[in-house]
């Protein structure tokens, strides 16, 4: 993708002679944008996935515009530090790339300074699991009131349709030799159980709504203050809000978990066994997620190889047999 394109694209923008440096290239082409004039520092993202398991309905117009209204509103309307969306000179959120012979979105955020969330977060400071545990609660509360001005049918789902079509995607590892029919067939049986109990509990105003859908360790940012952001909204949609609750989970070491449920359930972080159960299956699910997206990548293949037996000794098969396994995930 020439350089040049992309420079004409932010100067319209209001950027003076902007600089450009290259993130990563997962869902979307990222790069860091600095205004030469100003100093100021921006998220510039062209969203042209990876892989075809990348791709989905937040790569549509319509799916993108969704995201970046949420973001709007989320600056607007809730104390949690977020990425706002910068207008194009044109008066659209959304900018168009054309590039071998497709005509691609992309988009501008304001830039948070701050570094990634890691496990050595929590250990110099335990307090931090409580608060990330009571700012996801925050994030949660604001998406309840959240009333979108397009339906979220245009933006990417967690639940059983997603967890089911993962089956397919990781059966691919056995295709390409990743892993064996014994694993896969271990990963199916899990995700079947966890479908199984979701089809039990429902879905209801207190278990399902909007969800950030993402909240690894890269899309949670500490800023120099000691604040907490949540980046990277765009695979943000509809789903059951434990799924959130399970990837943030899995972020903080397994001393500090009961501290991080106590900050988003307000109480000891001791929760109910049936809730547990479900908390423990959508952390299996965030990280056969991860597997399932990667699947296409070659440069990940190596560590699926590696992890999958591991994956499904320690954790799916102690899960299938009744067993609790929060505190195994290791970070």
């Amino acid at each position: 993708m020439r350089e040049d394109t992309m420079v004409e694209i932010l100067c319209g923008y209001g950027i003076q002679e902007p600089q450009l440096q290259f993130l990563r290239h997962n869902e979307n082409r990222t790069y860091e944008v600095i205004d030469s004039a100003t100093g100021e520092h921006y998220l510039f993202r062209v969203h042209q996935p990876l892989t075809r398991n990348f791709e989905g309905l937040q790569q549509t117009d319509k799916g993108l515009l969704t995201e970046l209204q949420l973001l709007e509103e989320l600056g607007q309307r809730s104390e949690l530090i977020a990425q706002k969306p910068v207008w194009h000179g044109s008066g659209n959120l959304l900018t168009h790339i054309e590039h071998e012979g497709k005509r691609i979105p992309s988009s501008l955020l304001t830039w948070v300074e701050g570094a990634v969330f890691r496990k050595e977060t929590c250990e110099s400071d335990p307090v931090i699991a409580r608060e990330l545990g009571a700012h996801i609660a925050s994030l949660h509360r604001f998406f309840r009131s959240y009333h979108p001005q397009f339906d979220f049918d245009s933006r990417p789902s967690q639940g059983i349709e997603r967890n089911s079509l993962m089956i397919a995607q990781i059966h691919r590892g056995v295709e390409q030799g990743l892993f064996g029919e014994e694993e896969f067939r271990c990963v199916e049986q899990t995700i079947g159980l966890v479908n199984s109990r979701l089809e039990s509990l429902g879905k209801s105003e207190e278990t399902y709504g909007i969800i950030h859908g993402d909240l690894n360790m890269s899309n949670i940012i500490l800023t120099p203050e000691g604040e907490i952001c949540f980046i990277d909204f765009g695979l943000c949609g509809s789903g059951y809000y434990l799924f959130d609750v399970g990837m943030g989970t899995l972020v903080v070491p397994p001393e500090q978990r009961l501290d991080f449920l106590a900050g988003y359930y307000g109480d000891s972080g001791d929760v109910p066994d049936t809730v547990r159960v479900l908390l423990e299956g959508w952390m299996l699910i965030a990280v056969l997620g991860y597997y399932a997206f990667q699947m296409e990548n070659q440069a990940v293949h190596p560590w699926i190889r590696e992890r999958m037996p591991g994956f499904c000794t320690n954790l799916c098969r102690p899960y299938l047999s009744g067993e609790r396994v929060m505190e195994r995930f290791k970070v």
